[in-house]
């Protein structure tokens, strides 16, 4: 035992040791009875801690039966506790028979759990068929590698994994973990552009493109990141501990920069996979995916790690929320013939193609073209705002059907029979692009010319068409109000109310619903641009939200920058509608934490907006914004001299306007201005600490370094770093 191994990994691996002995021992104490009954977590049946349990079982002792109950309110540790477990007997004799399975864990309710296992239980003695009975002979099991105890899995599906296994034929393996993310990474936008390479063969700059897990996302995309692997990565190679041992890991430095695949393998939604342009390198927690050679394409293993079939493998053999990079080597490998690779290649690069394209919409991204609220040239916003989104979901829809041809592909491909086929859709849920579609709605998809190819006029020509009444469609449109929202993006609504998107995509279009969280999103990713356009343009990156003489206030800007763009001055006026307060009123209470949240993309990375609201409190006695691209120490400087001096004497001759007034009005506007020069000295005082204590920002720290110190002090509208970050951004060593 060392001190470099987590207690944590000690107590598994001994447990794993113990809890192996401790069926041993059961089974010769049980001379006389000859069975053993035990309780279990259900991930018993699968990870790789148990192995070692399993392999005893399974080659010492005869499984008689095991129910798998799953997630529910077990009395036997105390009262209402959940767990998600797997009661088994054991017998002390090996025989021939064969064991008995209970699959209760696909009932998801709690209060029927009971009465399906007793069903289920009645039907085994009577030696009836039942769909939640699996009988087996145990040594099957072994047949997979970790012999995980899947016992679902027919016959015949199971000599699948004889086959060789995808990693024979495709490098499935981690990349790099630099052991301390927040110092090595960097997002894209915390950078100068200069800054980040583009070839790192030929440019050898300091930071380089890295693909780390993120949210669920097929296709493409995720790519935020980048990390420090100046001079080939010596800082991170050379990271050590208190002890002189090297806390990073490069892993599989041979596959580095190459075109590949990346991967979420942690997700509720499940794994997915996204092509990974060249010069990245992926991170060792997620799964890269790169070719041996080119006999087969790259697109057909992101097709096939993307399938419905795949993600039902993959959740068979590790069903916790984390999928391993085992697990995927594991997967048996159906090499496609040459017609139908082209088939999937095609459909995997339109795929692609739209995702890029719905990128280019988005703030953060690096293909960002323009903001929705300037793609189309309608009168409103909102009607610019509806042309977009109607058009994000056309786009989507697209990727639907394809997804729906490539399973079927998929599928076909790996010859599983109706059993197999009924448990993989029992999982994973109908292809929704499988599903009837209304016939008016399909005749206009058609007729606007959506169809990218003849797979998919193929495809959609054979789909069934039904009527949906009145009452149906209402359902679904009274429900477009709340689409967008998290975790309830356009596919997820179609899922959720089991309708083809082409459908909804139509009426969503008929409804002329805008929701409300949707258009507040783009609204301020179109904020932020305009205001990162502006303070960039700015001398110092400094604009006070209150103006004074030959320095015009924010808002001012803004709407000088948005006519600049083709707006009118109604329009500009217009998204205080898609706001729901007024533009003065989000600049100067709303926006710089909603930023801030939108730019949460990572659990264990900080938010990183490149725009910060500076305040000297409530009563905004100063308020303006800032740049980081142009943020240093001399900015303290030119901030206390020029712009606390100039808010300060501006206030000062508001108080000798209003020294003869009496009314009860001016009275409250005294008092009010008393209080906010109190405030600014206050923030003038935190401002010349900061100075004092050497506080000198450097844009390569990264934003969480930079913005701790003014968090400490309390100098923004609002926090940006969590207390732990805080904390540890302020003993940063870099």
């Amino acid at each position: 035992i060392t001190p470099s191994v987590p207690p944590f990994i000690i107590l598994q691996y001994f447990y794993n040791l113990l809890y192996a002995s401790f069926i041993k021992r059961c089974c010769e104490l049980t001379n006389e009875i000859g069975y053993v009954a035990l309780i279990h977590p259900h991930t018993f049946m699968f990870i790789k801690t148990f192995e070692d349990v399993r392999k005893f079982i399974i080659s010492n002792v005869h499984i008689t039966l095991l129910v798998d109950y799953g997630l529910d309110r077990v009395n036997l540790f105390g009262p209402g506790i959940l767990l998600d477990a797997a009661w088994y007997v054991l017998s002390k004799k090996q025989n021939n028979d064969k064991s008995i399975f209970f699959n209760i864990s696909a009932n998801q309710q709690e209060k029927n759990k009971m009465e399906s296992l007793m069903i289920a239980f009645q039907h085994c003695i009577c030696n009836k068929k039942h769909d939640r009975v699996y009988i087996i002979n145990q040594n099957e099991l072994k047949i997979i590698q970790g012999w995980p105890i899947i016992y679902w899995f027919s016959k015949s599906f199971r000599n699948k994994f004889k086959t060789n296994p995808i990693s024979d034929y495709f490098a499935i393996c981690k990349g790099l973990t630099t052991g301390k993310n927040e110092r090595f990474l960097r997002y894209k936008w915390e950078l100068k552009q200069s800054e980040i390479s583009i070839d790192y063969i030929r440019d050898d700059r300091k930071w380089v493109p890295f693909a780390k897990g993120g949210p669920f996302n097929k296709w493409f995309g995720n790519l935020w990141l980048c990390v420090n692997w100046e001079n080939n990565g010596f800082e991170i190679k050379n990271f050590v501990d208190e002890n002189g041992k090297v806390r990073s890991r490069p892993q599989n430095e041979q596959y580095y920069l190459q075109e590949g695949i990346t991967s979420s393998l942690s997700s509720s939604r499940g794994i997915s996979f996204r092509y990974l342009p060249k010069n990245y390198i992926t991170e060792g927690a997620s799964a890269g995916g790169f070719l041996f050679n080119d006999d087969i394409s790259l697109y057909y293993y992101i097709a096939l790690l993307n399938s419905n079939l795949i993600f039902y493998i993959a959740d068979s053999l590790n069903a916790s929320v984390t999928t391993e990079v085992g697990d995927l080597k594991k997967i048996p490998f159906q090499e496609p013939t040459k017609e139908v690779e082209k088939q999937i290649s095609t459909l995997v690069s339109s795929n692609i193609d739209i995702k890029r394209y719905i990128n280019s919409h988005h703030l953060i991204e690096d293909n960002y073209c323009k903001n929705p609220l300037l793609k189309y040239s309608s009168y409103t916003l909102r009607e610019r705002l509806l042309s977009y989104l109607n058009d994000e979901n056309a786009k989507i829809t697209l990727i639907i059907l394809n997804e729906t041809i490539l399973n079927k592909l998929i599928l076909d491909l790996y010859d599983l029979n109706g059993d197999d086929r009924k448990l993989v859709e029992m999982k994973m849920g109908k292809l929704i692009g499988d599903l009837p579609v209304d016939s008016e709605s399909l005749n206009v998809f058609i007729s606007e010319n959506l169809i990218e190819n003849e797979q998919l006029l193929e495809h959609i020509e054979k789909l069934q068409t039904v009527g949906f009444n009145d009452k149906r469609i209402g359902e679904i449109t009274n429900d477009f109000s709340s689409l967008y929202q998290k975790n309830y993006q356009f596919e997820d609504f179609c899922k959720n109310h089991q309708i083809n998107p082409i459908n909804v995509w139509y009426w969503f279009r008929e409804s002329n619903v805008l929701p409300k969280s949707r258009a507040e999103v783009i609204t301020m990713e179109f904020i932020a641009d305009a205001l990162r356009t502006i303070l960039n343009d700015d001398e110092d990156g400094i604009i006070p939200l209150a103006g004074f003489a030959k320095e015009p206030r924010l808002v001012d800007r803004l709407e000088h920058h948005c006519i600049n763009k083709g707006f009118t001055s109604a329009q500009f006026m217009q998204l205080d509608g898609l706001l729901g307060r007024s533009i003065n009123n989000y600049l100067e209470q709303y926006f710089f934490q909603n930023f801030s949240n939108h730019l949460n993309l990572f659990m264990y990375l900080p938010k990183t907006p490149f725009i910060w609201h500076l305040s000297s409190g409530k009563l905004q006695g100063f308020e303006a914004y800032i740049i980081i691209y142009k943020w240093n120490r001399d900015s303290l400087f030119k901030l206390r001299s020029k712009y606390l001096s100039k808010r300060k004497e501006s206030l000062q001759y508001r108080q000798i306007e209003l020294k003869d007034n009496e009314s009860a009005q001016a009275q409250n506007e005294k008092e009010t201005i008393n209080l906010q020069l109190k405030e600014i000295e206050v923030f003038t005082k935190k401002i010349d600490e900061l100075i004092a204590e050497g506080y000198d920002p450097k844009l390569d720290d990264g934003v969480g370094k930079n913005i701790a110190p003014l968090q400490k002090k309390g100098l923004l509208r609002c926090d940006v770093l969590s207390k732990t970050q805080l904390e540890k951004y302020l003993k940063a060593d870099w």
